[in-house]
């Protein structure tokens, strides 16, 4: 089976060759971009990096580039979304000359989406969508930029880890709004399985909880693993070769340099990776807009698995400090510090080819078909053999024996992390570790109907492999057939909005409670405020004041909302703006989003309960 379909699904020389010349076209409108603007634009390349540098691409697959300082360090390129700085410049370059062009910035960087021949209609949608942009006023332009004028900055100790860069997809949400999450507790938790009489803590205080308020959880919009698509997004084929430019990512190109060495250490590591990425393609579950997983994450599923589950290892760990023999590069020679994190892996081509001829580096002599067996195997959780624990393991490449523990490392709750008119969401439903930025979870996109979906493919392919395998038909159909999703009728995508607003209009009843009691607030904690930050600048852990019961005549007794957060520091911590009273009329505009933000928290919340009750049935 993976004979005949590797090759179908192999990107072959002529359609390198074709990127690689499509990769020239646009360095030179970039080259000449920063020419005509020497004064405030650096002089840059344009490298690939991704799948189609380290041999992991598929037939008709995007190539990722990257925009790259031509001094050969490319850790300071960071632009901005301003008009006239490169982003914005390019992509209304590539309108002007006939490209199909889209600018996404609710990214964690900037990243422009590139056809090479986009049909008419698109392209005048794209041009319009740029037009529309530029006849905005500044202030919509670019709404992070108008913080409050009186906001004083200050670090939270629950900021979450910074975004990641592994799948370079749009998972956040832009946001004009300030930060209101820390407030959401004013608001009951009641719909999540919590206790609706037990006190919450604002503050350090101690509060009643509000009565409950309906919530959406209980009529969600149909889930579908293949996300719908948008009258901007690009289609699949007709549109000639598809790419994206990343404006900044400084661990990509070492990322990519990792899986290319890993990739010549044995030659049965690129089929499988092909065929693992054709099988999750073809089964809708390689989708981070979606909520399942991108490509890179099943890469690392592979090479986890050759690494440390199969035995003996098809592949060394790279990252290790083991060399076959004492003429390689000693480990350390090669380590640098990236965005302030440090590379360190055997990266020589040569030396890893020389091991490989001269039978250095495997003495596993399992066949592709066995060691695909044995993947699914380990991945459906099933069997005698070792398993993955869906809800506590951590996929950690870099690691002796490859996991950690959610809890060792932290990521057992979901966090929501907000800065620069952006919200990003770490999930830890499914984790795997980046081989390098330690903080991010390649896996942040799988929502929790996304892991239910993965498991059971993984599952079902070992039922298909051990049927065959025995002589017998198999169950549930042939292991790469395509899946097939019925369309969701129109009425019903309709009757779940009108539930969903009924239920809104049922929480306008407590948002106006919540509105009267906000217009007469005042802040309770300045004294607390002010000693945490004393004890901050010498060191100390902020202190919360002291629990007193509530006193429900007190209208000090509850936080008024205030400015907004700031973006997050490069130790991950979120720098916040100071809390101060506002207006009712402001309070109610903020509550809208806090509405939004619990409905979003309360999903989240009943995540891991959902996906436990499915996983957990091993």
């Amino acid at each position: 089976m993976a004979s005949s379909e590797v090759p179908s699904v192999m990107m072959g020389e002529s359609e390198r060759a074709e990127k690689e010349a499509f990769r020239h076209s646009l360095e030179k409108v970039i080259i000449e971009l920063c020419d005509n603007e020497p004064e405030r634009l650096p002089r840059v390349s344009l490298e690939s990096f991704g799948s189609f540098r380290s041999g992991f691409a598929n037939a008709g697959s995007d190539m990722d580039l990257v925009v790259v300082l031509q001094d050969g360090t490319p850790y300071t390129a960071c632009f901005s979304l301003l008009e006239d700085d490169l982003p914005r410049l390019l992509e209304k370059r590539l309108l002007q000359l006939g490209y199909g062009a889209r600018l996404l910035t609710r990214t964690r960087v900037p990243i422009i989406k590139i056809c090479e021949k986009p049909d008419e209609g698109l392209l005048d949608k794209l041009r319009e969508e740029r037009e529309k942009w530029d006849a905005l006023p500044i202030d919509e332009k670019y709404p992070h930029l108008h913080a409050e004028e009186d906001a004083v900055e200050e670090e939270s100790p629950t900021a979450g880890a910074d975004d990641a860069k592994a799948d370079h997809k749009p998972q956040t949400e832009r946001t004009s709004k300030p930060s209101v999450e820390k407030y959401t507790a004013l608001l009951p938790a009641g719909a999540d399985g919590g206790n609706q009489d037990a006190p919450v803590s604002i503050n350090g205080q101690a509060t009643k909880q509000l009565p409950a308020r309906p919530h959406r959880s209980g009529n969600p919009k149909p889930w579908t693993r293949e996300r719908k698509a948008g009258l901007l997004d690009f289609p699949k084929s007709g549109i000639g070769i598809q790419s994206d430019i990343n404006f900044f990512n400084p661990l990509g190109l070492h990322n990519t340099q990792l899986l290319r060495c890993y990739s010549l250490c044995d030659q049965r590591v690129r089929p499988m990776v092909l065929f693992v990425k054709s099988w999750a393609k073809r089964r809708k579950i390689n989708s981070s807009y979606s909520g399942t997983l991108s490509s890179y994450g099943y890469v690392m599923m592979v090479l986890h698995y050759l690494v440390n589950v199969a035995q003996p290892p098809v592949l060394p760990n790279l990252q290790a400090p083991w060399r076959p023999n004492r003429s390689c590069t000693p480990p350390g020679a090669s380590t640098t510090e990236v965005d302030g994190w440090i590379v360190d892996f055997w990266r020589n081509e040569d030396e890893i080819l020389g091991a490989v001829r001269n039978g250095q580096l495997s003495q596993n002599r399992e066949s592709l078909g066995s060691l695909l067996l044995g993947f699914f195997e380990y991945y459906s959780s099933q069997g005698y053999g070792p398993r993955f624990q869906w809800m506590q393991d951590v996929l950690s490449l870099r690691s002796p024996g490859g996991l950690l523990g959610k809890a060792e490392k932290g990521w057992v709750k979901a966090i929501t992390e907000e800065g620069e008119g952006k919200k990003v969401q770490h999930r830890y439903l499914f984790c795997i570790e980046d081989p390098f930025e330690l903080s991010h979870n390649v896996a942040r996109t799988v929502t929790h109907q996304g892991i239910v979906a993965i498991r059971d493919e993984f599952r079902r392919a070992r039922r298909i492999l051990l049927a065959v395998g025995h002589g017998q038909d198999p169950p549930d159909g042939h292991l790469l057939d395509a899946l097939v999703e019925s369309e969701i009728p129109e009425d019903s995508r309709a009757a779940s909005d009108n539930k969903a607003t009924h239920s809104d209009n049922a929480v306008n009843g407590s948002v106006h409670d919540i509105t009267q009691k906000l217009d007469a607030m005042k802040l309770h904690n300045k004294g607390t405020v002010g000693q945490n930050k004393r004890n901050h600048s010498n060191g100390l852990r902020p202190t919360a004041p002291p629990s007193q019961p509530l006193n429900l005549a007190d209208n000090e007794a509850f936080p008024a909302l205030g400015g907004r957060f700031g973006k997050a520091n490069g130790n991950g911590k979120v720098q916040k703006a100071n809390v101060s009273e506002i207006s009712g009329d402001r309070a109610k505009a903020y509550l809208e989003e806090v509405k939004r933000k619990k409905a979003d928290a309360d999903a989240e919340r009943t995540a891991t309960g959902a996906a436990e009750a499915v996983l957990g049935d091993d």
